[in-house]
Parts: structure tokens; sequence; C-alpha cells
């Protein structure tokens, strides 16, 4: 009897490896799971950033809504920013545009603008796109592959 219970004591070196084996498991699970989470925040930063960017170029066409009407604000996403800044609405592209391309990855913006009529809203599309690491969420991008993300924003001017 005393001898069966020396044999009972303690741990066995199987035992102490799958245990091991099984916290390394869940503490990469841990790390998996942080990972994904500092890419999300920065994906969400830099959705924050495009829709900042968006509302200052609204902003900028409602301070200067004769221009705006006069289609002065209109440039498309394949355009350069008017070199020649001698109107306040080429300064405001101008500025903009730089400011899209310093503070996100690859960003561009377009504004377009339908004619200006009296009797309707004048609602202008603000459109900025970026590259992201995509997470695959959506349907045609796999997870880490780098992707075009693109947030429009229309509103009145």
């Amino acid at each position: 009897m005393l001898n069966n219970a020396l044999q009972n004591r303690g741990f066995t070196l199987l035992e102490v490896m799958i245990a091991v084996f099984v916290l390394s498991i869940g503490l990469l699970g841990l790390a998996h799971l942080q990972v994904v989470t500092l890419k999300t925040t920065q994906s969400a930063d830099l959705k924050s950033q495009a829709s900042i960017l968006a509302v200052d170029m609204l902003n900028r066409m409602k301070a200067n809504q004769n221009a705006a009407y006069a289609g002065n604000y209109a440039i498309d996403i394949d355009d350069d920013p008017p070199a020649n800044q001698d109107t306040t609405a080429n300064t405001d592209l101008f500025q903009w545009r730089t400011t899209v391309s310093q503070q996100l990855p690859a960003g561009n913006g377009s504004v377009a603008c339908p004619a200006f009529n009296p009797l309707n809203e004048f609602v202008c599309t603000i459109t900025i796109t970026w590259t992201d690491i995509q997470t695959g969420t959506a349907a045609d991008t796999d997870y880490n592959e780098r992707a075009t993300s693109t947030m429009t924003l229309d509103g009145a001017v």
C-alpha cells in the first residue's frame, strides 16, 4: 500500500507537457485576437479621418456657396488638384487634397455637384478613397489584404 501511494504522487512529464500545450494554444488565440483588434482599430481611425476630411470640404463649400453653385469645387478622383490658387475654391481644393493625401495612406478625394437649380436642394457628393488593410469581412477581400476603402458623404451646401 505504501508503494502504491508513492507512485501516485505528483505529475508525470506527459501531464505537464499536455498542460503547457493547451496553455500555448490559448495564448496564441489571445495574440491573434490582439492583432485583429489593432488592425480594426487602425481601420476605424482611418474611417474617422476620412469622415472629418469630407465634412471639412463640405464646410469649405458652405463658406463659399457662390463658387460651389458655379461648379468651381467639382474635381474627379483622377484629376490633379488645381495648381493655380487664384480663387478661394482652387485654394480649398488644393489644401483639401493635400491634407487627404497626407493623412490617409494613398488618400484621394473627389467632389461631384449637380447643376445649380434654385428650386432644388443643392446636394454634393464628396468621396474619399484610401488604402487599408482588410479584415476579410467583405466578400471580395481576403484577410490581411491591402485594398481600397471608400467613404462617401452626400451633403447639402
